[in-house]
């Protein structure tokens, strides 16, 4: 009996074994039952998506160009206002009595050219080089060049008339010494004239009147044309006209080699020198180094 017991259990005891396998896996609570999946409803899903995160660009350098010294502007000189006044001691006087009776342009320019020669001028010398004409008869006119671009008449003659500033200045630059040359600085205002030059040293021939009197228009010609042909244009020579050397300035007044009866350093006040500098034209004329 015990025989067929021991039978029976080797029979089924796989049977067996995996019955209670499974019945102590139940009782652990390891048995594992399906797994069941509920769904989300659509509006509870995200509705953006995740934020990404930018790439970040990797920080460049910036090139640096070679560093270039700051342009500076150039360093101007403060402007020095001119002086009160001024005055030239050291040029020659000479007078046209005796010389050259209607020649005030020729002897005042003889003045301002031997404050630059080393040795003077002559008097004969300046005329020379200085065109002179006299006024012509044709056709029942009178012509004659302007006063710009000769001497009407001739200096030696009492009758005559004059010359104008760029007449002078040609003249002069035939006899001023190399390294200087004369320029017409007409229609510049008298003070500015005596505030520009007389400081630096430089005479300056102005064209004003005899004893700064009125001047008018008198005599007068019909003009030729810069070749030489007359021309319709009718020119009144201004009465009293007369040159002097601007040597010297103040507040008041203006200081002049006068070349006429020997009268030598005069002054006339600003106002009326201004006036009778105007009434001629402006005209004048300086000396400039040139290198």
């Amino acid at each position: 009996m015990i025989d067929n017991i021991l039978h029976t259990l080797r029979r089924y005891a796989p049977a067996i074994l995996l019955i209670g396998f499974f019945a102590l896996l139940a009782a652990a609570g390891c048995l594992l039952a399906p797994t069941v999946i509920t769904p989300v409803p659509a509006e509870e899903l995200p509705t953006e998506l995740p934020t990404q995160i930018p790439e970040e660009t990797p920080t460049q350098i910036p090139t640096q160009s070679p560093t270039e010294p700051p342009t500076e502007a150039p360093t101007q000189a403060p402007t020095q206002p001119p002086p009160k006044e001024a005055r030239l001691e050291d040029v020659p006087y000479y007078s046209q009595k005796g010389l050259l009776p209607t020649g005030c342009e020729l002897v005042s320019a003889k003045m301002v050219l031997d404050y630059y020669r080393e040795e003077p001028c002559t008097v004969q010398e300046v005329v020379d080089h200085t065109l002179c004409q006299y006024p012509e008869s044709a056709d029942g006119r009178t012509y004659a060049p302007h006063p710009e671009n000769a001497f009407i008449g001739s200096p030696w003659d009492d009758s005559s008339f004059g010359c104008f500033a760029p007449a002078a200045v040609k003249m002069m630059n035939e006899l001023l010494p190399e390294g200087y040359e004369a320029v017409d600085t007409s229609g510049t205002p008298l003070m500015t004239l005596a505030q520009t030059y007389i400081p630096q040293g430089t005479p300056v021939l102005v064209w004003v009147t005899i004893y700064m009197a009125e001047s008018f228009p008198s005599i007068g010609w019909y003009l030729y044309d810069a070749d030489g042909n007359p021309t319709d244009i009718w020119y009144e020579w201004p009465a009293n006209e007369h040159c002097m050397v601007l040597v010297g300035y103040d507040e008041s007044k203006y200081y002049f080699h006068d070349p006429y009866n020997s009268r030598g350093l005069v002054s006339y006040s600003c106002e009326t020198a201004e006036k009778r500098f105007a009434e001629i034209g402006c005209y004048s004329a300086a000396v400039r180094e040139i290198s």
